[in-house]
């Protein structure tokens, strides 16, 4: 059978790539989520910042301390005191670098758990991508087999209720036979309206990922080969996902974030040393001194006794995120073993589902022959034909669904696992036909 060409899993796949708002939305949140520590890392990088100001000052003197008399000087009320006026034009460039912080050092810490957990958290959102696709593909596939083999059913029921109505006409047959038929008849009609309803859903659900798309997917072959888990134990697989799901590594990186939040909401209230250099000039009149220029470079040291009880508050805020930030992290995990274990169950479960579901099709569809030859030999009724032929639909409609349930399995067990990659998702697009082939 040809590989499908077109229309394909992957092709779909890359259309999600750059239409998919869900993953548009993970990249820019770890764009912002990683630019925490640029921020961070500014705290122990100079500062610098330049000053200009022009201001009108007063400067009150008795009238013996001015050698002569300056033209913006006025009497003042008091005997033998005046009022000079003067403006001053002033530059200044001042410069900080921090020598040592507590807070900043934790802050930088912080800002380094929090960019690897966003871009942990934009991993998980690529990884579910290529589930979500999958999912969303097979969910057509088996609502197409789904309407396709209910249309088939409703059909059969058809024509064996024609042959019921030839029979009673005839006065071979009796009513029962037509109205037991029509009974069966009537009930695949509402199957059908439902597997038409399901397949416009299916194809909305994708739509949603990778937007407009093909409504004729390639379909699935038949001889899928059927691989078990390897390792072939789930506690490997339980341990890879605690170590290596994306999900449970964010969770983490989040955790001990927090706490490293709570050092740095208690380093607001710790001293802080700065090395601090200043130059500036101020042009002014003489009656005000006359221009000046002043360079100074020191060592500063600043320590925050008392801020209102705000540090104490934020500690007690940061440690109460911690503790939320670390249930959450239980939480993900054990969701991770949970979901791990369904994965590899359904699996190995479903190889043999398939087969048990692939051996009830023969023998559904032998049965419908057994039946139909006693009912024209006249030593079976009509109603067990009936059931044999509803039997093998419900047997047929199974074998197609276990299918597509074992590799969402498959691809399932190596998302919690943090393995899942394209390459997993083109060794499915390989085991597609090429539609109408």
């Amino acid at each position: 059978m040809p590989v499908a060409q077109a229309n394909d899993l992957k092709d779909l796949y890359e259309l999600a790539l750059t239409r998919d708002a869900a993953l548009q939305a993970a990249a820019f949140a770890r764009d912002a989520g990683i630019e925490v520590r640029p921020q961070a890392l500014a705290s122990w990088l100079p500062h610098i910042a330049a000053a200009a100001s022009v201001t009108r000052e007063r400067a009150d003197y008795d009238s013996g301390q001015l050698a002569s008399p300056a033209t913006d000087c006025v009497l003042g009320a008091a005997a033998g005191s005046q009022h000079c006026y003067g403006t001053v034009h002033g530059l200044g460039l001042n410069l900080s670098q921090t020598l040592w912080s507590f807070q900043a050092f934790s802050q930088l810490q912080e800002a380094d758990l929090q960019a690897a957990a966003a871009q942990a958290a934009f991993l998980s959102a690529s990884q579910n991508l290529l589930l979500r696709v999958a999912t969303a593909y097979f969910a057509i596939l088996a609502a197409s087999d789904q309407l396709a083999a209910n249309r088939s059913e409703r059909d059969a029921f058809a024509g064996l209720l024609n042959q019921a109505r030839t029979r009673e006409s005839t006065g071979v047959g009796p009513r029962s036979d037509v109205e037991q038929a029509q009974a069966f008849y009537d009930a695949t009609e509402q199957s059908v309206i439902d597997a038409g309803n399901a397949l416009d859903d299916a194809n909305l659900a994708l739509t949603e990922i990778v937007g407009a798309h093909a409504a004729r997917l390639a379909p699935l072959r038949t001889d899928i080969p059927l691989i078990s888990p390897e390792p072939a134990s789930a506690e490997e697989w339980v341990a890879a996902a605690r170590r290596d799901n994306f999900d449970v590594r964010a969770a983490q990186l989040r955790m001990q974030a927090a706490e490293r939040d709570v050092a740095a909401q208690r380093g607001r209230g710790l001293p802080t040393i700065s090395l601090t250099g200043a130059s500036s000039k101020l042009n002014q009149d003489e009656v005000l001194g006359g221009n000046q220029t002043l360079d100074t470079i020191g060592v500063s040291f600043s320590w925050p006794l008392f801020q209102g009880g705000a540090v104490a508050s934020a500690v007690r805020q940061s440690r109460a995120l911690y503790r939320e930030a670390t249930a959450v992290y239980d939480s993900t995990q054990r969701d991770a073993e949970k979901q791990c274990r369904a994965a590899y169950r359904g699996i190995v479960s479903g190889i043999a589902r398939i087969g048990a579901a692939h051996r009830a099709v023969e023998s559904g569809r032998g049965a419908v022959e057994a039946s139909r030859r006693n009912v024209e030999f006249g030593t079976g009724t009509e109603f067990d034909l009936l059931n044999a032929q509803n039997n093998y639909y419900t047997a047929l409609r199974a074998y197609s669904q276990v299918r597509y349930d074992y590799l969402t399995s498959l691809l399932a067990l190596k998302l919690e696992a943090g393995r899942l990659g394209e390459i997993d998702l083109i060794a499915i697009d390989d085991l597609l036909i090429e539609a109408g082939s």
